[in-house]
């Protein structure tokens, strides 16, 4: 790590380091512009919760590994979001001693704002796993350890829960670690999933169905939970305030206004009860008759659907039918805001039975 120790020394001096990963050089400068000191050990403690959720289901996970680590000097941790240390499993008592002597303890602030350049902070603020090694680190005292972490992402909400570490001195570091901090970090999303409540479960399967089934927006939505694709994501809108107008708009509502001039369709995802979730597809626009909470009732189908059709079939229907009656008939206009092509949408009318193609 001599390179990685000279381009720290001239990093610190104010030159442009080479040889080192671009990812560790943008740490070092967010560190530096987040007015962390590189020379001196202070990094602060906060109050943890111990006996959160995270901590709860994913320390289990980390003390089974232990097992076959003991007496390999070798150190595991859970951090939560804001990458303060909330558990602790060490191999061996004295380097339980060592780490407390540089405060990786139960309580320390290793976000990248307080410690600097370290596997938990660069995981936490990138979203991927992280591996730092000796100079790597921002903070001198700490170039004798190395440090692998990957955030762990809920398998149901698909938010970020906190952080897995694995640590040991700089000396005994190698390419295993990255593979350890995954495999915990896959072990830890495997038991989250185990023990989500079965709503939790079908709320997730009603959201993949859906995904699968078109490129608009999909939500899937209960009184805490809210799991959303990246077109929902963007829209911004707020999980308390969804579940609020799905609540207000009543167990017989198709259609709620979500956000300005955005309404959602709504389906729930145990038919006829909304209170177990429902799955909104957004879309710009607002109801024909502008009431929240009611459906649009214009351009229902001229006959029954065909039998046999599968659930997704039937809510597709039930949206090109209502998409259609928002653009008065239009089914180029239609089609485009489906994101399908017109002799798309005509297979579709056909299919379900919906409005004449003339």
């Amino acid at each position: 790590m001599a390179g990685a120790r000279n381009a720290w020394e001239v990093f610190q001096s104010g030159g442009d380091p080479a040889g080192v990963q671009a990812e560790i050089v943008k740490s070092w400068r967010r560190s530096q512009w987040s007015g962390v000191d590189p020379e001196h050990l202070e990094v602060g403690h906060s109050e943890v919760d111990d006996e959160s959720a995270f901590v709860r289901t994913a320390a289990p996970v980390l003390s089974h590994m232990a097992d076959v680590l003991v007496g390999s000097s070798t150190c595991l941790a859970l951090a939560d979001l804001s990458g303060n240390l909330s558990w602790r499993w060490v191999s061996e008592p004295l380097l339980g001693r060592r780490l407390d002597r540089f405060q990786f303890e139960k309580g320390a602030r290793f976000g990248e704002e307080h410690v600097g350049t370290n596997a938990v902070g660069i995981s936490l603020e990138s979203g991927r796993s992280a591996v730092v090694v000796g100079k790597e680190h921002y903070k001198q005292p700490l170039h004798g350890w190395a440090c692998a972490a990957e955030p762990v992402i809920h398998p149901i909400t698909g938010q970020v829960c906190g952080a897995v570490n694995v640590t040991c001195r700089a000396a005994d570091a190698n390419q295993l670690l990255r593979m350890a901090v995954r495999s915990l970090a896959n072990g830890v999303r495997s038991a989250m999933y185990s023990a989500s409540s079965a709503k939790q479960r079908r709320l997730l399967d009603a959201f993949l169905t859906y995904r699968a089934e078109t490129t608009r927006p999909v939500i899937t939505l209960y009184d805490h939970i809210m799991i959303a694709n990246e077109a929902a994501t963007a829209l911004n809108l707020d999980q308390s305030s969804l579940w609020a107008a799905v609540q207000e708009a009543g167990p017989a509502a198709t259609v709620i206004r979500v956000s300005g001039t955005v309404t959602a369709h709504v389906y729930p995802v145990t038919p006829g009860r909304p209170s177990d979730g429902v799955v909104l597809l957004p879309l710009a626009g607002k109801p024909s008759d502008g009431r929240r909470g009611e459906g649009i009732r214009a351009g229902r189908p001229t006959s029954p659907h065909p039998s046999g059709l599968s659930p997704i079939e039937q809510a597709e229907a039930e949206i090109v039918g209502n998409v259609l009656a928002e653009c008065e008939g239009n089914k180029s206009a239609a089609a485009v805001r489906l994101g399908i092509s017109r002799g798309t949408l005509y297979q579709k009318l056909r299919r379900y039975r919906l409005v004449s193609e003339s």
